[in-house]
């Protein structure tokens, strides 16, 4: 019995210790994203349409073509730092590239731009830069949620993304939100510029996906027990990041809704955005509420 309560009293201590370590480094709130309630993303512009490949300028014109009131894109950083937008961290399957796959941080991106999509019957669609995807939506005043799929260099590649606040600020601060998997980039990116919007994106499986990917930035030690360590973050993602990070969005797979999560964000003036729809017969009532919007891969008017 002495044992247990020993246990006990240390657990509650170190709780007590941890949380007021937490509330010293904890970040103020976002800028809000209320506004961007009810409205209709892109997913990476478009996905699976055929002749346009996905995370591409033309996928992007598509989107606004069809009605989408923003994006959404995925970024990662070249050999010769530059940031450009392309999902996975190898070209191989989706790019013509002759040595076969290569890494996208192993390319420049004069190299990244000679080579074709594979899926483009025209043969002259090119990997954009994020600056390039900025500017075509800044002329619509079009917003971007900009996902950082870096986890290598996540330093240079937030540095880089940042940048382009300071080149386009009136429109970068009010028209796009950065968002992540990964909490580290999002406590970054707001200790360098505390006026960022940035959202928190997750879901119920995400390292054992990434594992089964093959994606080799992640840790080893993750490759231990995954399914604990996905119970462990998803808990911090639902309960602790929005506090502790002072995120503007928070990012949920849609299989994730529940009505008790809606309200709670809601009252701390947070907005929902929900992803991972394969068709709009699952996008279902509740998730056209107010606080929450959602993004689409094609067939865009089924899901207003």
């Amino acid at each position: 019995m002495k044992w247990v309560f020993l246990c006990g009293y240390t657990a509650l201590v170190a709780g007590a210790v941890g949380l007021g370590f937490m509330r010293h480094f904890r970040l103020a709130a976002g800028p809000p994203r209320v506004s961007w309630s009810g409205l209709l993303f892109g997913h990476r512009g478009c996905r699976k349409v055929r002749g346009i490949p996905e995370n591409t300028l033309r996928a992007f014109q598509y989107a606004f073509d069809n009605g989408c009131k923003g994006v959404e894109c995925d970024v990662r950083l070249t050999k010769d730092d530059e940031v450009v937008v392309f999902h996975d961290n190898n070209i191989d399957g989706q790019l013509d590239c002759p040595q076969g796959r290569k890494r996208i941080d192993e390319l420049t991106l004069k190299e990244l731009k000679s080579y074709r999509y594979l899926e483009d019957p025209t043969g002259k669609i090119r990997v954009p830069t994020l600056e390039e995807t900025v500017l075509l939506c800044r002329k619509s005043r079009t917003k971007i949620l900009i996902e950082v799929k870096d986890l290598r260099n996540i330093r240079r590649c937030v540095d880089k993304i940042l940048t382009l606040y300071q080149r386009y600020p009136e429109y970068m601060y009010e028209q796009t939100t950065i968002i992540s998997f990964n909490p580290i980039v999002l406590y970054y990116i707001r200790q360098l510029d505390a006026k960022v919007a940035t959202g928190s994106i997750y879901e119920r499986e995400f390292i054992r996906y990434c594992i089964n990917s093959k994606v080799d930035e992640i840790p080893r030690i993750l490759h231990i027990w995954p399914a604990f360590f996905d119970c462990v973050l998803l808990h911090f993602q639902e309960w602790v990041a929005s506090w502790f990070l002072g995120c503007s969005l928070m990012c949920p797979d849609y299989r994730l809704y529940s009505e008790a999560k809606h309200r709670r964000w809601q009252s701390q003036g947070i907005t929902l955005y929900f992803w991972g729809f394969e068709d709009n017969t699952v996008c279902t009532p509740e998730f056209k509420q107010p606080g929450i919007f959602i993004a689409a891969d094609d067939k865009y008017e089924g899901f207003k």
